[in-house]
């Protein structure tokens, strides 16, 4: 079998990548008696914004590919819509300790365009 390097589990030798994280997988589980670090818990913090479900899916690559997690989040009505949201903006979050590499690679690729100082307990904008 096939570790996650975060922890999130075992997995068949095929796979790659971890499915939670988007880390590379090893092929030793991750140490369970290893103390953590008082860090440990990232703040998970906004990154920017997609304008559809396909760029943020090709962005998010991009950033996992770097080994950087991140998370995407549709906007639109929620569950409470009726269709796809792949046309709906979509939210790109990240771990604090990787938003500035982040930031980097989206600057790169065109995704941050201009980008606005957030308060870091503020959501974003809405749009």
């Amino acid at each position: 079998p096939r570790y996650c390097p975060a922890g999130d589990g075992e997995f068949e030798e095929w796979v790659e990548r971890c499915p939670e994280c988007g880390r590379p997988l090893r092929d030793q589980p991750p140490g369970a008696d290893a103390p953590l670090a008082d860090d440990a818990v990232d703040v998970i913090v906004w990154l920017t914004t997609a304008p559809n479900e396909p760029i943020a899916q090709m962005w998010a690559e991009d950033l996992r590919r770097a080994d950087i997690p991140v998370l995407l989040q549709a906007g639109g009505a929620g569950f409470g819509g009726w269709g796809s949201v792949a046309t709906f903006e979509h939210q790109l979050y990240v771990r604090q300790r990787d938003l500035d590499r982040a930031r980097a690679m989206m600057d790169e690729l065109g995704g941050l365009g201009e980008l606005e100082e957030l308060d870091e307990d503020e959501p974003p904008p809405a749009r």
